[in-house]
């Protein structure tokens, strides 16, 4: 279950259960997106216009979200961070290792 700060906890209404069942599923989802991209560059050894510095940047965002999660106990927000460090830091070293 979500963690609910005290302004949250008087919506609980369907909607807000739904929204919150929705937004899991997207925050799981979207550094799902990234796997097309670590296929090319692991199997096709292909990094042609993969930039090391905006997935440098993106784990270092993905970071920054993933402690806000941590210390406000957000799981949604967790579990998308910690996808984002792992599939983003992923791509950001096949872009050193292939980039040749």
């Amino acid at each position: 279950m979500l963690h609910q700060h005290p302004v949250h906890k008087k919506h609980a209404s369907i909607f807000h259960k739904s929204l919150n069942a929705v937004i899991m599923i997207v925050a799981t989802a979207s550094p799902l997106i990234t796997i097309p991209q670590l296929f090319d560059i692991y199997t096709k050894k292909n990094v042609a216009g993969v930039s090391s510095i905006t997935w440098l940047a993106y784990v270092f965002t993905a970071i920054i979200w993933f402690t806000y999660g941590i210390i406000h106990k957000e799981k949604v927000i967790i579990v998308n961070g910690i996808l984002g460090v792992i599939l983003g830091a992923t791509i950001f070293f096949g872009t050193l290792l292939y980039g040749g």
